[in-house]
Parts: structure tokens; sequence; C-alpha cells
């Protein structure tokens, strides 16, 4: 008997190395993967609050250079974008169209994520109620203070 746990002892001699061989790349891979699901994540999140920025700056001001210049500068603060394009328009019935897509940073060269987002609202404008001259503070159920 002992001769024989010897030699089953002596047929798995390496069979570590080759299990670590399969795993550990296994193992590179799935935290690999991992990098570049949260690095899709902050890019797509990146991609929505550059266009909800824009949106909001175009629709304060009626124009379409601030929208630009808004949803720009949250796209330039990011590191997780690589080739962003966004695009600022005013359409018909003044609606602010913003548009901004991009490529998420890669970890693995053949991994391509494009990320993109579209907000669209009307533009701000403050426009006075019409005078007609015949209201009163009577007519409303308002009251003066009493003295």
């Amino acid at each position: 008997m002992p001769g024989l746990v010897g030699h089953r002892r002596a047929r798995q001699d390496g069979s570590s190395v080759v299990e670590a061989v399969v795993v550990v790349p296994a193992l590179m891979v799935l935290i690999l993967l991992t990098v570049q699901a949260v690095l899709w994540a902050e890019a797509a999140w990146v991609v929505q609050a550059a266009a909800g920025a824009g949106q909001r700056a175009s629709s304060l001001t009626g124009s379409v250079g601030p929208g630009q210049a808004a949803a720009d500068q949250v796209v330039a603060g990011s590191g997780t974008l690589t080739s962003p394009a966004v695009q600022v328009a005013i359409g018909s019935g003044d609606v602010v169209e913003v548009q901004v897509r991009a490529t998420a940073t890669s970890v693995m060269p053949w991994m391509h994520f494009q990320v993109s987002a579209q907000r669209n609202g009307p533009v701000q404008e403050f426009r006075a109620a019409p005078r007609t001259g015949s209201f009163s503070g009577r007519q409303a159920g308002l009251r003066r203070p009493v003295r």
C-alpha cells in the first residue's frame, strides 16, 4: 500500500502549474471585463450629463453657443471618453436638441463601446401676462390688510 500512495502522488506532480496556467489568465480576463464594464457605465453617465447640461444652457439662453460650451466642458472633464462629438441645434417650435456621441475608453484593444445620449426641451423665455385692465384684487378675493 505505501508504494501505491507514492505512485499516485507522483502522477499529480505539476498539476497545480497546469491549473494556474488556465485559471490565472481566465481570472485576469474577468477582472479586465469588469473594469471595462465600469468604464462603459461611466462613459454612458458622462454623455447623459453632457447632453443635459447642453440642453439646460441652450434652453435658458435660446441660443446654440452656451449649450455647445456647457456640453463640451462636461465631456472635456471626463477621462472616460474618446472621440466625443457634440451637436446642439434649435429646431422648429423653439425646441433645443442636443446629441452627444463618444467611444468609451477601452481596456481591451478589441473592445470598443459606443455611447450616445440625446436631450430635447423647449426654449425657456419669460412672457408677461396680458393686462386687461379690468382685474382688481377684490374680484380675485384678495383683501387689504387691516390696520
